[in-house]
């Protein structure tokens, strides 16, 4: 059996080809909603809606995107209409927690490319 990997649609979509090459088994990908609301939530409180598709959506792929530019008045906030409270998405100098999690990112990343290194040498050895 192999497994390769297709992308289709900006999802990665995973096919299993088993040993008798007429059969091929590839996995459902998830349900698109056409007319759809996206939420926030806390926890487990009660979803909040901030977008919605119109129904004049029909030509297009409706997405939400967030971009939070690096300048200190970027920022999107949510508030819990029910509790007041509120979820908070902005850009803040490094800090040092952030500077050790970049730190050990670079290492595990630098770990990695080295046993690749290592697993593609002992295979032509």
């Amino acid at each position: 059996m192999t497994n390769n990997k297709k992308i289709e649609n900006e999802q990665e979509v995973e096919v299993v080809k088993l040993e008798n090459p007429n059969n091929t088994l590839q996995l459902a990908q998830p349900e698109k909603l056409e007319q759809c609301e996206w939420v926030f939530q806390f926890d487990e409180d009660e979803p909040q809606i901030f977008a919605w598709t119109s129904e004049d959506m029909t030509d297009e792929d409706p997405t939400v995107t967030f971009t939070v530019s690096n300048t200190k008045d970027a920022y999107i906030s949510f508030t819990n209409k029910e509790t007041g409270k509120k979820f908070k998405l902005f850009a803040r100098e490094l800090s040092k927690e952030g500077k050790e999690m970049r730190e050990f990112q670079t290492k595990q990343a630098e770990l990695v490319k080295q046993n690749l290194e290592n697993e593609s040498t002992n295979k032509e050895a």
